[in-house]
C-alpha cells in the first residue's frame, strides 16, 4: 500500500469538513510572556522579587498560562526586557531575605517607578491585548490601576 503524505497546502484547498461543520469561535490567544510580565508587575504596585514568581512545584509551572498565577524562573531577565525593549522605568531595590532555617540573603524587588510608568504599560498591555484579539482593559480599570501609583518617582 502506498501511503503518501499531503502538503500543507493541498491539505489547506481539500475540503474534508463533515456534514456537520461549525467554525469555532474565535480563540483568544494566550498572553506572551513580556505581556504577563508587564500585567504582573503594573498589578502589584509593591513591587514583585523572584520569591514572587518561582513556582513551588511542577504542578505549578501546569497552571502557566491559565492566568491563575505568574511564574517565572528570570524574573531579572523579564525585568530587563521590559526595561530595554519596551523602555518601562522600573525600578529595582535591594531586599534581606532571611529563611525559616536562619540563612539570609537579598533579592531585588522590582516596581514601576511612578504613574507615568503605569500608564506606559497599561498602554503596552492594551496594543498586546489588541493583537491577540481580546479586549482592552476597561476605563475604570485602567484608572483604578495607574491610580495606585505615585505622581513622581521617588528621590533615591
Amino acid at each position: 500500500m502506498d501511503i503518501k503524505k499531503a502538503t500543507l497546502s493541498q491539505m489547506a484547498h481539500s475540503d474534508i469538513r463533515a456534514d456537520n461543520s461549525t467554525v469555532p469561535a474565535a480563540i483568544i490567544k494566550p498572553a506572551l510572556k513580556v505581556e504577563a510580565s508587564c500585567s504582573v508587575i503594573l498589578h502589584n504596585p509593591q513591587g514583585l522579587t523572584a520569591l514572587d514568581t518561582n513556582a513551588s512545584s511542577v504542578s505549578d509551572f501546569d497552571q502557566n498560562g491559565t492566568g491563575a498565577k505568574f511564574y517565572t524562573t528570570c524574573l531579572h531577565s523579564d525585568i530587563s526586557k521590559l526595561r530595554n525593549q519596551y523602555r518601562l522605568d522600573i525600578v529595582g531595590e535591594s531586599e534581606k531575605y532571611t529563611s525559616r532555617h536562619g540563612y539570609s540573603t537579598h533579592f531585588t524587588r522590582y516596581r514601576l517607578a511612578d504613574r507615568s510608568a503605569a500608564e506606559r504599560a497599561l498602554k503596552l498591555i492594551n496594543i498586546w491585548r489588541s493583537q491577540r484579539e481580546e479586549e482592552a482593559i476597561t476605563e475604570a480599570e485602567a484608572q483604578r490601576l495607574i491610580n495606585q501609583y505615585p505622581e513622581k518617582a521617588a528621590a533615591n
